[in-house]
């Protein structure tokens, strides 16, 4: 991957291209930002850069014999570790599904690399026979390259065992560099938060994700509208809804809502049989979408004026919602959607969790005192 693939950051890719520049690129790099932001993107970017034969003063070139390598995540000298599912279960076992999926979305996060390599609702980690592992390939000869990577996508999930590793990141090999890529640097161990100098990467602007939902073929303006603003900057979602091609979650979210407010007992729970088997991330986006559209009803409910943001079918749901319920209802759906994507998050069993909370439109949207279910 080059930097020029990946929209915007023009700030983030200079501040790395600098250090590379100077000669100040320090031995263990921390990658960090938001889930579906460019970080992984950034750091395969990096790696090739360094490998490449012919480096531009802002690019690789994409073209010589290591870049191709590097491209399909296959450069001898560029190696990976990443959280796996499993007893005795290492990185290198399952690293053409992990280069699969990464190619095909390079802003995935751990519930779609899960996903891709069915290893859904089981605990992943990285084990101290990984770390193990890391050390073993960081004391491999340099094979063709001009410098020995390691790349560590999401070592959060390293745990104590991260300890194995201090040493290493202290004082690699000559001529080596250590990545480490994560979401929530909060969550590393402080003693290889204190190894490493840190990057941080924020989320992509509206702007990117038009950009990236515009090149990939979308012609429905309305679609493309929607799916950036449901995206919210989260690059790997915007992706996996051009590859759907479907308008996303807002048809679903106000049939949902006159289901509910229908209060048909069938329709209802066959609409959840039917989107419960859908991923976590599916249910948690869809959540989202549903929050920032209660939010609109309240906004036009205090002020009603119309944003571009929404489209017809969408402000007419809006409009009717407001019309029908009072503030502090509409409070209440939005503190109901709020809770339920920390269940999600939670890994609720999803039908009892859009069963329950159907339930509880229901009885919002019909004028009810609302029953409390318990789910977690």
């Amino acid at each position: 991957m080059t930097f020029s693939e990946i929209p915007g950051l023009s700030i983030e890719k200079e501040n790395i291209l600098f250090l590379i520049r100077q000669g100040r690129l320090p031995h263990a790099l921390l990658i960090y930002g938001p889930e579906g932001g460019g970080k992984l993107a950034l750091s395969l970017a990096l790696c090739q850069y360094l490998q490449c034969e012919k480096p531009g003063p802002s690019d690789s070139c994409g073209l010589c014999s290591p870049c191709q390598k590097s491209r399909k995540l296959v450069h001898p000298d560029t190696h990976f570790s990443f959280p796996v599912s499993g007893t005795n279960v290492l990185s290198d076992q399952l690293l053409q599904e992990w280069r699969q999926a990464v190619i095909e979305n390079p802003y995935l996060n751990i519930s779609m690399w899960q996903e891709k390599s069915e290893q859904e609702n089981k605990l992943s980690n990285i084990s101290a026979a990984e770390c193990r592992n890391m050390l073993k390939k960081l004391s491999l000869t340099i094979y063709e390259g001009k410098i020995r990577i390691l790349l560590v996508w999401l070592p959060e999930y390293l745990g104590k065992e991260g300890n194995m590793l201090l040493k290493l990141i202290e004082e690699p090999p000559p001529d080596s560099l250590i990545l480490l890529v994560a979401e929530n640097r909060d969550f590393l161990l402080p003693t290889i938060l204190s190894r490493c100098q840190s990057l941080g990467i924020p989320a992509f602007r509206d702007d990117d994700v038009q950009f990236m939902v515009q090149q990939s073929g979308i012609q429905d303006a309305g679609l493309a509208r929607n799916i950036v603003r449901t995206a919210e900057g989260n690059m790997m979602e915007a992706l996996r809804m051009v590859a759907d091609q479907v308008h996303p979650h807002s048809e679903k979210l106000v049939r949902w809502l006159r289901l509910c407010y229908k209060g048909d007992a069938a329709e209802i729970l066959s609409w959840v049989e039917s989107f419960s088997v859908q991923g976590r991330d599916v249910h948690r986006q869809f959540l989202k979408f549903g929050l920032r559209f209660i939010g609109q009803v309240l906004s036009y409910k205090i002020s009603p004026e119309e944003e571009d943001t929404f489209n017809e079918d969408e402000w007419k749901g809006i409009k009717g919602l407001a019309a029908r319920l009072e503030i502090g209802e509409i409070q209440d759906l939005a503190t109901l959607f709020d809770e339920h994507i920390y269940f999600v998050e939670r890994n609720a069993n999803p039908k009892i969790l859009f069963t329950a909370l159907s339930l509880n439109l229901r009885d919002v949207l019909n004028h009810r005192e609302i029953k409390t279910i318990h789910l977690i």
